[in-house]
């Protein structure tokens, strides 16, 4: 693969090109004014290295090969703010031998950063120290085995950035809402339609986050000119910047970035599709596919023996099992993390998604043998065992066609979103998921691109950033978005109409966190006086009414009409063909609140339990929110040992 390939020798960059480059390098010292389109960030320590040094400038034009965003730095306040702003992507560090004695303690313990390659004259006095650290790859005197190593923990350090989506054997499927959103992810990516023009507002995207990045900028160049010739699947395996990008949009559910790429998703699947129907590879063959990841999804890996997992990318599994358990080795051997080695069994007389041994097609024609799946593949886990104290293998097989528990989520999702299409299924799952700033990011682009005559449009989007904002607490801004959805709406419908309803409950669960509960109770009680008289009534959003009456009663200290309302609601949504299992959470665990007022700890404490349980399979693990319902449950249980 690309990762194996050493070809880091040093271009000449001519006169005009450099003196343009110095002047941008120059405008990129704020780095609250870059904006990170890859995973990947590297910053250079060193008080000594000037950005006006011809050697500087094509030191950076080696390593943006490898890494787009290059920082230089002269002092440790500016490495620190960096480091602080730097949440979302994993940072290699260059550092000088003086930062490094310094500050390599700190470099330890910093989760974002990856690897740090010590740049100095004096390399065996700096090794004495060096050694002591995991992260730190090696003392160097020369650019050129740093680029070497920086390559191959790029290729790392990708791999251990996939996200693993993993569905809960001892739930309903349709409970694990993370899953089902990788699902409609790939379903929206590899369906979608698009034309010429959005291939070239892509590229004009490309073209400002890469004006800094003259190996890329050659790329993106001859991609805009040959786009229709080029191989999709050799653009993905040379690790260009449409790899970069889309496995960053992917991990972090980028849906800016992902609406603007989607057609390389879907021209690359659709080639892989082609030469997979086209192939007559033998039935069974066994690939391996290294990454490390953390205790907790090593755990949720164990507790699921039997059940799916997908990778959210193009999968990319080699041949060679010795070459996956050398990557492994060379990792950092963190002891918060598990290094795993993924042995997937791929048997098509079982499981028709499509996948392609690259050979021919790989753009660096290695002589190592890798297989590329297609968008978000499917397996099932069939056995764990441990290979020695820090490494485990994972067996795997492709689904089966007939899964029954996939046919299952698919005929949910289809049921769940028979109204939304496209990005607004993706949309929904955002919020869904609680990945709120993504959901608003989506929806205020939406906002822009609508045409003006879409006046359905413009009422649906301005309630759902109403809905957004106020759970981000915006309250004012949120009553304006619902006021507006209100105004829209009310030129073409009467105020009886069942399509107010959602306006009406939103803008009375907002009165009601302002404090206005007359007013709020008015909106619920307006919204359930409607679907009374409707023929379609919803009962989910008659579930929230009653639960944000529950919530006013429970405020006004009157816990029996709370319970009262509040078990209405329960009933209300249990009954709703929407699985609206935030609500359902919520639900559970204010009751668990109005009986623990009640001195009913039994129940509420069953209420505390189901509210943790439903909670727990409808966001990722590490969420805040968790916590919060963990930590309830635990006060009920010290109170019935008091």
């Amino acid at each position: 693969m690309a990762s194996q390939k050493s070809n880091t020798s040093t271009s000449n960059i001519e006169n005009s090109q450099l003196n343009t480059r110095k002047n941008e390098i120059q405008n990129e010292t704020n780095i609250q004014s870059i904006c990170f389109v890859e995973n990947f960030v590297l910053i250079w320590l060193d008080a000594n290295v000037k950005e006006s040094s011809d050697q500087f400038y094509d030191s950076v034009h080696q390593l943006q090969r490898f890494v787009n965003t290059i920082i230089l730095v002269s002092d440790e306040i500016e490495y620190a703010d960096l480091i602080h702003y730097t949440k979302n992507e994993k940072v290699f560090i260059i550092v000088s031998g003086t930062f490094g004695i310094n500050l390599a303690d700190i470099m330890e313990e910093t989760p974002q950063i990856y690897s740090i390659y010590v740049y100095c004259d004096q390399r065996e006095y700096h090794e004495k120290w060096a050694t002591n650290f995991r992260k730190i790859k090696g003392v160097f005197t020369d650019m050129i085995p740093i680029c070497e190593a920086l390559r191959r923990d790029v290729r790392q350090a990708n791999n251990d950035l996939i996200s693993i989506n993993i569905l809960q054997s001892t739930k309903s499927p349709e409970l694990d809402q993370l899953f089902i959103c990788s699902l409609i992810l790939k379903e929206v990516l590899i369906n979608n339609e698009y034309n010429e023009e959005t291939i070239k507002e892509f590229i004009k995207f490309c073209r400002v986050h890469y004006n800094n990045n003259s190996y890329q900028t050659k790329i993106i160049k001859n991609y805009e000119k040959n786009n229709k010739k080029l191989s999709p699947i050799q653009l993905y395996t040379s690790e260009c910047f449409l790899y970069s990008m889309l496995n960053r949009a992917l991990r972090l559910y980028d849906i800016k970035i992902l609406t603007k790429i989607n057609f390389f998703v879907e021209n690359l699947h659709e080639q892989i599709k082609k030469i997979y129907s086209q192939s007559n590879d033998q039935q069974q063959i066994t690939v391996y596919h290294e990454q490390t990841i953390s205790n907790d999804q090593f755990l949720q890996l164990q507790k699921n023996l039997n059940s799916l997992i997908s990778f959210n990318t193009f999968l990319m599994a080699t041949m060679d099992k010795e070459l996956s358990l050398k990557f492994l080795e060379q990792s950092q051997n963190n002891p918060d993390l598990i290094d795993v080695l993924f042995k997937i069994k791929i048997d098509r007389s079982i499981s028709s998604y499509p996948f392609i041994i690259l050979d021919e097609f790989d753009h660096y024609k290695d002589t190592d043998r890798y297989v590329l799946f297609s968008f978000n593949a499917i397996f099932q886990i069939k056995k764990i065992q441990q290979l020695n104290e820090r490494l485990w293998q994972v067996n795997l097989i492709l689904a089966k066609d007939d899964d029954e528990k996939l046919k299952s989520i698919n005929k949910w999702i289809e049921k769940e979103f028979n109204q939304l299409n496209g990005f607004l299924r993706l949309g929904q799952m955002m919020i869904n998921i609680d990945k709120r700033d993504r959901a608003k990011e989506f929806y205020e682009m939406l906002l822009e691109s609508t045409p003006e005559d879409d006046i359905e449009m413009f009422a649906y989007i301005h309630r759902k950033l109403g809905y957004i904002n106020d759970q981000n607490n915006e309250l004012n801004i949120a009553l304006s978005h619902y006021e507006k959805s209100y105004e829209i709406r009310s030129k073409n419908i009467q105020a009886n109409d069942p399509r107010f309803c959602k306006i009406y409950a939103g803008m009375g669960a907002i009165e009601r966190k302002q404090g206005h509960f007359e007013k709020a109770i008015e909106h619920f009680q307006l919204t359930l006086d409607i679907y009374k008289h409707s023929s379609k009534p919803n009962p989910s959003l008659m579930a929230f009414c009653l639960f944000n009456i529950g919530l006013i009663f429970c405020e006004q200290n009157k816990y029996d009409e709370a319970r009262d309302k509040l078990e209405k609601a329960l009933r209300y949504q249990k009954d709703s063909s929407s699985h609206n299992y935030d609500l359902l959470a919520k639900i559970h665990s204010n009751l668990s609140i109005v009986f623990e007022h009640l001195t009913d700890y039994k129940h509420a404490i069953e209420h505390a339990q189901k509210a943790l349980e439903i909670v727990t399979n409808i966001i990722e693990p590490n969420h805040n929110q968790i916590g919060i319902y963990q930590d309830h449950l635990n006060k009920l249980y010290q109170k019935i040992d008091e």
